[in-house]
Order: structure tokens, then sequence, then C-alpha cells
């Protein structure tokens, strides 16, 4: 399956490794004014991981096009903090296919309602599947270049 992971910081990038160690095709993006991170996965050619889970993965994409991260994706992943929902789905707007399912994570502050009206949709709109999670799945921290700890 193609995953989608929009935000390169600690959740994003365990979002990133967890799905690809777990098979799956990941496209991570993150905003151009962001690429301290996608330059360092860029330049590893994937990320590492220690602790509760450990090894390198590979990801099919890292950076800065969004259509080309959204073309085909089944499931996507909104990781960051509650002020990027926003920009996050006015960006992803344009390259919306139906049947999509979108994750805001975390999102302790109706983040799914603030994404679907930045999609421009009615909360009663079900062509695509927008969910959230009331926080970061992961207890991760960035501890070098394209190198997380997940505690």
């Amino acid at each position: 399956m193609k995953v989608a992971v929009l935000g390169s910081g600690n959740g994003g990038c365990a979002v990133a490794f967890d799905w690809a160690k777990a098979g799956h095709e990941v496209y991570l993006y993150d905003f151009e004014q962001f690429s301290f991170n996608i330059d360092a996965i860029n330049d590893k050619g994937g990320i590492s991981s220690s602790g509760m889970l450990e090894g390198f993965q590979k990801l099919s994409y890292v950076g800065h096009d969004l259509e080309k991260t959204l073309k085909g994706a089944q499931l996507i992943f909104i990781v960051g903090p509650a002020y990027s929902t926003e920009p996050f789905g006015k960006a992803v707007k344009p390259y919306l296919e139906k049947g999509q399912t979108f994750i805001v994570c975390p999102s302790s502050c109706g983040g799914s309602i603030v994404f679907k009206n930045a999609l421009g949709l009615s909360l009663d709109n079900e062509d695509y599947l927008i969910a959230e999670t009331s926080t970061l799945p992961y207890a991760v921290r960035i501890n070098g270049p394209a190198s997380i700890n997940i505690f």
C-alpha cells in the first residue's frame, strides 16, 4: 500500500519508519521551509531508529513534491502540531483523490474538522475518510540527522 506522511518532524519520521518497516511504500513530504530533515533523510538514504523500533528503513520518496507524494496514496498521515493542520489541508486540496483516508495525528483539538474545513468540504462529505488520533502514537525524538529514538 502507498502511504503518504506529511510532516518530517519527530512524529512524521516515526510514522514513516514504522510503516516502511511493515513493508509499505512510504512517501514523506514536508514544506520547503522545513528542509533540514528532508535533506538529511535523502543524504542518508532513509531513516535509522533505535529504541522500541530498531533498524534502518529506506523510503520510496522524501521531498517537497506534494503531488508526487499524494498521487495514488491510499493512506495519508498529517503529522505535526495543531497549527500545521490547516496549512496541510490547504496544500492537499488540489491533489485529492476520492476514497483516500487521512489521519490527523495528533489531534486533540478537533483537527479532523479543521482539516476538512481547510479542504473546503462539508462535515457530512463522505468522499474521503478523515480521522484523528488524540495523541502521537510514538514517544519519539530525533537524535541526529535522519535518526530517531522511539522510547
